[in-house]
């Protein structure tokens, strides 16, 4: 028991060192790379912490050797903007004055749902009302509001900016809550020269009843 004891503050001070050394930075970015650094150094620790027939010195060599390799890739990456593209990847722009890019959000896998969950967080309620939005490498969403973006208090709204078609597909729930059906809905698009539902990447109801809609192919 007291083997076991000792091992795990040895091995703990380890990583907690080898942290350190990789600087403040590498935490608070934490892309791909220093994430998959950040979980093989806790394995390899947690092995020799789990087992004593394994020598405590494998795992000290272990996450040294991993640190090593963290502080050289990164200092390549500071010096080289090629092995940064490689190991970050480059931020992607899924907003562009004000219209949605449905190409980089397929290639980077982000449903819209999770984008506009995203904008929600950060005081979005309206495509309209964003100019650029930025996905960082560090899986961030950076977000630049429109000139004429203003969020006075206070404000009565009839209700929520609501989704009422997402990808092509209607928001049945959504459609309820504002009493209309998927009829009014056809209007809708046909007011707008649009004949098909699947033809629409996002079509909302703002806070005042006015319609956003953006067609997939645009």
């Amino acid at each position: 028991m007291l083997v076991v004891l000792i091992r795990s503050i040895l091995l703990y001070i380890v990583v907690l060192v080898s942290l350190r050394v990789m600087g403040k930075g590498e935490i608070a970015e934490m892309n791909s790379f220093d994430l998959v650094i950040t979980l093989l150094i806790a394995e390899v620790a947690a092995v020799p912490m789990e087992n004593n027939n394994i020598p405590l010195i494998n795992g000290v060599a272990a996450v040294t050797g991993l640190v090593v390799m963290q502080i050289v890739i990164s200092y390549l990456a500071l010096k080289s903007r090629t092995v940064r593209v490689l190991l970050s990847g480059k931020p992607s722009i899924l907003i562009e004055k004000g219209t949605i890019n449905y190409k980089e959000l397929q290639r980077e896998r982000v449903t819209i749902d999770e984008l506009l969950e995203q904008l929600r967080v950060q005081g979005y309620f309206k495509i309209s009302d964003v100019q650029y939005a930025i996905l960082e490498t560090d899986g961030n969403l950076s977000v630049l509001a429109t000139p004429t973006y203003k969020n006075p208090p206070g404000s009565e709204f009839k209700h929520l900016p609501l989704s009422l078609i997402i990808d092509g597909q209607v928001i049945k729930h959504n459609i309820n809550l504002i009493d209309k059906d998927n009829k009014w809905l056809l209007e809708v698009l046909k007011s707008n020269h649009i004949k098909r539902i699947k033809d629409v990447l996002l079509c909302v109801i703002d806070e005042n009843d006015k319609i956003y809609i953006q067609e997939k192919k645009n």
